[in-house]
């Protein structure tokens, strides 16, 4: 282990326990944040919610795992994909029962002259061979895992939607029971086609296991979309994925009229909903929550307020979040649910929007903000007093740019997925993987 070097100043004695956790433990301990170095650097301090107990995580300068290159993140947000095309007019019609297409440029019609056209039906439309099916089964996502070779040494499992043709499909997929929603359109990446992409929503009561075998060089399986965020290296299909999802989630939620009660049924490819009474007629559409998630560093800018969950994988630690309320803007949103969950309050005129996010696990709107915690007057530390409440997180910290930089941004660590099984060192510490906003915002911070 590397030399322990460091100096403190304490008004009490203090007892002082360390292995890879250092704590120290006071009746009335006072300790800044800047008087304890690492070969690494700076040591990431949490206070309890007495402001009694300091505890210290310790690194390694010879840390295997340390690394001074901070992987690039997605941009814009993972889960989103500017090129899919969302019109969706050629797939529904219109109230009259007709969609507009528009003529071929230089056909008979002209440049810009368009010609009415009976809508096709559904099954018409997916039987084309520009359309693609991704099933999904109480609520979990069918997919092909393969290994993909890095280096010579080294390879990368990664993760494609199981795309189906419609002959590929079992008929009784689209009978009764069954859901079907157009998620998109898309270029082929083989020639000029327009692909359809659509997800069915296998009944429950089916056997869809035993339709898929696995290939050669790859193995189909089902999980929750979230799982396999970050092992899809392809940003249509997190985004297409991720829709369906957020899809098959309104649709299994809203079998029943809230007005009247009576049935509902899909409309328009799948993107609403409407009670089948005669009487009511309402139409529903998914509900969307906006919700804030904010990187909070200290006045100086070299530590950061991360918190955990206790239900998380252990190590995880993360940006805080919250949902907005109603009457409140989204900045108001972002102080409140700072301190309610951390006790730290923030600087209003700091509060930067950064980027945002569709999070449909299950309907989400995720909005990325940077702001800046106060120190009270009263506080000689140098960074601000946590309070926790136990019902919002189990754990939040203040965590040194340098320990998160070289122990929570290295390439391959991490993950988004609550099933993650994190090794001996992620199980210290590890922020979620590139497909969340919370490691945009943290990777931001970082290479400011």
């Amino acid at each position: 282990m590397a030399p322990l070097r460091c100096s403190m100043a304490a008004e009490a004695s203090m007892a002082l326990v360390f292995s890879c956790l250092f704590v120290c433990v006071s009746s009335n301990a006072s300790c800044a944040a800047s008087a304890f170095t690492w070969s690494a650097g700076t040591i990431p301090i949490r206070s309890s919610p007495s402001g009694r107990r300091v505890r210290l995580l310790l690194t390694a300068g010879n840390d295997k795992y340390a690394s001074d290159f901070v992987p690039p993140v997605p941009v814009p947000p993972w889960y989103s994909d500017p090129t899919i095309l969302r019109d969706r007019s050629h797939v529904t019609p219109a109230d009259r029962g007709f969609d507009y297409r528009g003529a071929e440029e230089g056909g008979e019609g002209g440049e810009g002259d368009y010609t009415l056209t009976l809508s096709p039906t559904l099954s018409d439309l997916l039987a084309r061979s520009t359309s693609r099916v991704v099933p999904f089964q109480n609520g979990r996502v069918f997919v092909k895992k393969r290994a993909r070779p890095i280096d010579n040494n080294t390879e990368k499992e990664v993760v494609e939607p199981l795309f189906l043709s419609y002959k590929e499909c079992d008929a009784s997929w689209f009978g009764s029971g069954g859901t079907i929603s157009w998620l998109g359109g898309g270029e082929s990446d083989e020639d000029d086609d327009v692909l359809d992409y659509f997800a069915v929503d296998i009944p429950s009561n089916m056997d869809a296991e035993s339709l898929f075998q696995d290939g050669q060089d790859c193995t189909i399986e089902s999980a929750a979309v979230r799982n396999y965020g970050d092992a899809m290296p392809s940003r249509r299909h997190a985004a297409l994925l991720a829709t369906a999802n957020g899809l098959f989630t309104f649709h299994s939620s809203h079998s029943y009229c809230s007005k009247c009660g009576s049935p509902t049924k899909q409309i328009k490819a799948g993107s609403a909903r409407k009670c089948s009474s005669d009487s009511c007629g309402a139409s529903i559409y998914p509900r969307i929550d906006p919700a804030v998630i904010m990187l909070v560093t200290s006045p100086c800018r070299k530590y950061a307020l991360l918190g955990r969950k206790k239900s998380w994988p252990s190590g995880r630690y993360s940006t805080l979040a919250g949902f907005v309320e109603v009457g409140e803007t989204l900045e108001e949103c972002v102080a409140r649910e700072t301190l309610e969950e951390s006790g730290v309050k923030v600087d209003s005129a700091s509060i930067c929007f950064s980027a945002s996010q569709p999070w449909p696990f299950p309907r989400s709107m995720m909005l990325g903000y940077h702001a800046t915690a106060t120190l009270p007057s009263s506080s000689s530390d140098d960074l601000p007093p946590i309070s926790i409440d136990p019902a919002e997180l189990e754990d939040v910290r203040w965590f040194s740019k340098d320990y998160v930089r070289t122990h929570g941004l290295v390439k391959g660590r991490g993950s988004s997925a609550l099933d993650f099984e994190p090794d001996e060192m992620e199980a210290e510490f590890h922020v979620p993987g590139p497909a969340s906003l919370a490691r945009v915002l943290i990777t931001e911070w970082v290479r400011g």
